[in-house]
């Protein structure tokens, strides 16, 4: 499927490069990665499973952290921070930088997009896949949204049944910020 997505994400590289003075029509059948499509392939591999798991909070310092399962986690305010970040649907061709690098040190081949306008939500997205099977390692992604009260910066981290992280730092003008970090480690 990676490889798929990768040929058509290419084909636009290609002919977004060209150069011409008509209006080039976005073909709508094509789409970036979709966290959502990923995310419920993962649902649907690893569903019913009580993974047991170390969840760990860290709110501007304070920390804390307690023990569950994977039955026992709130999964829809986890998946939501996700899904938010989602750039699959067609609306988003041509708006993001594409990228793809081999790393032989770790046998793994990254996928990467990059926003070219910084008010896209989503501003970088990176897939870690193994060179051999297409799995994915990892998925690394950046977003940041500004109102007229401050910014939220959000990062967050998936490595398939080793942890989730979820990191938000938000900046009001008024001087007052918020540092929350979120991580479900796989044990």
């Amino acid at each position: 499927m990676v490889k798929k997505l990768l040929f058509v994400v290419l084909c636009f590289g290609v002919l977004s490069c060209s150069k011409k003075t008509e209006t080039v029509n976005v073909d709508t059948q094509g789409t970036y990665f979709s966290i959502i499509d990923f995310t419920k392939d993962q649902w649907d591999t690893y569903k019913g499973n009580a993974f047991p798991m170390r969840k760990k909070v860290s709110l501007n310092g304070e920390i804390d952290s307690t023990y569950t399962t994977a039955l026992d986690v709130d999964w829809a305010s986890v998946l939501k921070v996700f899904f938010e970040t989602d750039i699959s649907d067609p609306k988003f061709l041509g708006k993001y930088r594409f990228s793809t690098f081999n790393d032989n040190v770790t046998m793994t081949t990254s996928y990467y997009y990059e926003a070219e306008d910084d008010a896209l939500y989503t501003k970088t997205l990176q897939i870690m896949v193994d060179y051999y099977t297409d799995k994915v390692k990892s998925i690394y992604i950046e977003a940041q949204k500004k109102t007229r009260l401050g910014t939220k910066d959000v990062k967050l981290f998936y490595v398939p049944l080793d942890v989730i992280s979820i990191q938000e730092s938000e900046a009001t003008k008024t001087g007052q910020k918020k540092d929350l970090r979120i991580e479900y480690d796989f044990d």
